[in-house]
């Protein structure tokens, strides 16, 4: 059932401006810089959706399996937030907006971690679950062509984790040790330093 409800509250998201008789139509695709250059995919692609609103989805594959100690970093987390734009300083035909903008946010994802601890006396282990997530976005979309953008933004809010507890490595790896543990966060939730395309100019 939690899973049903992860699933349908971004589903709503996404038609919730279709639903609303909206045109709706891609106008950039973007990736997050930092997490690119440590190997991390990623895409987004955001949407206008009326006057100075649009519609953000942002995806990322975090990949990483080390055979050394049986070392994980796995995720793979999708987002969405609708933007006010306060006062663009750019308008174009095709209703791409540029400056400052803020607007709520959902996220969703699953994880498979586990990282050995530096001091090895001490019991290592991996944590695999999923997560939600929602609160608000804070941006600035800067102008730097008529093709190219770069969008900085911080989020926070508040979020739910689900896991399973397992002994990292070793003839156990495989065998929970607590299982469905909860854990909940008040705080700031992501980060996004992005280089955006437009598909429209």
């Amino acid at each position: 059932m939690k899973h049903f409800l992860r699933y349908a509250l971004l589903s709503g998201l996404f038609l919730l401006p279709i639903l609303a008789g909206q045109s709706i139509h891609a106008q950039a695709i973007k990736t997050n810089i930092p997490l690119i250059l440590t190997g991390n995919p990623n895409i987004g692609v955001e949407w206008s959706v009326g006057r100075q609103m649009t519609v953000n989805t942002d995806v990322l594959w975090a990949p990483y399996m080390f055979k050394k100690n049986e070392e994980v970093f796995r995720a793979l987390i999708g987002s969405v937030d609708f933007r006010y734009y306060i006062n663009p300083r750019y308008y174009y035909t095709n209703d791409l907006w540029d400056g400052f903008y803020v607007g709520p946010y959902a996220m969703a994802g699953n994880f498979n971690i586990g990282l050995k601890r530096k001091d090895e006396n001490k019991t290592s282990y991996r944590h695999k679950g999923w997560g939600v997530s929602t609160g608000i976005t804070f941006g600035y979309k800067f102008y730097l062509s008529p093709r190219f953008r770069i969008d900085l933004n911080v989020g926070g809010g508040y979020a739910h984790l689900q896991y399973d507890k397992f002994q990292l490595g070793g003839e156990y790896a495989n065998f929970p040790l607590e299982i469905k543990k909860t854990k909940g966060y008040i705080g700031p939730t992501k980060v996004g330093a992005h280089i955006i395309y437009n598909i429209f100019k």
